[in-house]
């Protein structure tokens, strides 16, 4: 008498299965059991599956990471915010099935965030707290010493395994006022919590000249293997250029394993800046939206997939992007036997998208483009091996950047 077919939960057949960590790039089928990667295989037998969705024509991935968002919406303003989104805005609901809050909030009011969001969000949220105690809900974050508590810092990473470290924003006044002193209090803190330090370069505050003098040192004597840079590819005062050269001390630190990120963000990207980066070899480790309620509407970020784009018009690979919202992010956050992959056994936390050929139009704040051939629509995010709806999109006809 033959076998039986295997039961599963759920089974994604007839798409391009495209997992760099496992150096996966073919037309398989991916099944589904008890929320785990049962197995990805060609042609699974599907008569004994729950649930079946036929993937033709797209592409299957782990599911996409956001390694630098602000989404814990609901935290700050009981209606009419006009700075964070919701988890959900920036994750699943876009195709996403992980984000991190990169200090939106901050010791002192983080537990909004661990006790009600995390709970309730399908979207997995993990945070990092400000080096302000109140985070962004009183910008400007930091202004003097008092805004800044590395006590409080430390006892709030310990306290949930969803808040994973601490932001630091190199921008006025805190660098006018404290110099190096902001970073390295942010560095104890993720020291101290056992998590790591993301740090935003690029003074889009002021454009202080002395966002410039911390910058080298910052990377190289206070940044230590693990840590983050945000905003690779900026053009401010205080980012990696210096008249148009990638200061040396970048590849000195990422020679440390500093890992470098692009955080597109609302005027943390330029199209100049980026290939002047890029085109002396130096390629960020992720891509991150940086999205905020702001910039999801009205651009220039849209959404992490129009995002990936975006780096993809500047000649980085489809592939090498689903690597930097992948693979990259999770190994990033520590979660790489968890998250990141389709290996048997993980999470199934998996991305459906399209990537459309055609002729794209991606913005910048200052209202220059830059053209593309490729674009990448998401179609559906399955979290913990369970299909979640996906929202219209940013744009009135959805997701795709404008037409060129």
């Amino acid at each position: 008498m033959p076998d039986s077919p295997n039961s599963y939960d759920l089974v994604i057949t007839g798409g391009r299965v495209l997992d760099p960590a496992n150096n996966i790039d073919s037309n398989l089928d991916v099944a589904i059991s008890n929320g785990k990667i049962a197995t990805v295989e060609a042609n699974i037998d599907t008569s004994n599956a729950s649930r079946v969705i036929d993937a033709s024509g797209k592409v299957v991935t782990p599911g996409l990471i956001d390694l630098h968002t602000h989404a814990v919406g609901g935290v700050r303003m009981p209606a009419g915010e006009n700075f964070m989104v919701e988890p959900d805005v920036a994750g699943v609901s876009a195709g996403v099935t992980s984000v991190l809050d990169a200090g939106s909030v901050g010791a002192l009011n983080v537990g909004g965030v661990v006790n009600f969001l995390v709970p309730s969000a399908k979207t997995r949220l993990l945070t990092l707290i400000n080096v302000g105690s109140m985070g962004v809900a009183n910008l400007p974050e930091v202004k003097s010493a008092e805004d800044i508590n590395v006590e409080a810092g430390i006892a709030a990473i310990q306290s949930s395994g969803s808040v994973v470290g601490v932001k630091a924003r190199m921008v006025s006044p805190g660098i006018t006022a404290l110099g190096l002193d902001m970073p390295r209090a942010a560095k104890e803190m993720a020291v101290g919590g056992d998590g790591f330090m993301m740090v935003h370069v690029g003074d889009i505050a002021g454009q202080d000249p002395v966002a410039a003098d911390l910058t080298p040192t910052l990377l190289t004597d206070i940044l230590t293997a693990g840590d983050v840079v945000t905003h690779t590819l900026s053009g401010a005062v205080g980012a990696l250029l210096a008249d148009g050269s990638l200061i040396s001390q970048a590849q000195d630190a990422r020679d440390a394993g500093v890992y470098f990120d692009v955080g597109v963000g609302g005027g943390n990207f330029s199209f100049e800046s980026a290939k002047a980066v890029l085109d002396q070899g130096f390629i960020p480790d992720t891509i991150s939206s940086d999205i905020t309620a702001m910039s999801r509407f009205a651009g220039p970020v849209f959404s992490l997939t129009e995002c990936m784009g975006k780096v993809m018009s500047l000649g980085i690979s489809f592939e090498d992007a689903i690597r930097m919202t992948t693979s990259k992010p999770a190994e990033i956050l520590g979660l790489g036997d968890e998250l990141g992959s389709l290996s048997a056994g993980t999470t199934a936390d998996i991305s459906i998208v399209e990537l459309v050929e055609g002729e794209f139009l991606f913005h910048e704040a200052s209202g220059n483009t830059g053209s593309g051939s490729q674009a990448v629509n998401p179609v559906m995010a399955i979290k913990d091996g369970v299909p979640q709806p996906l929202d219209h999109g940013p744009r009135p006809w959805g997701w795709l950047p404008t037409q060129a």
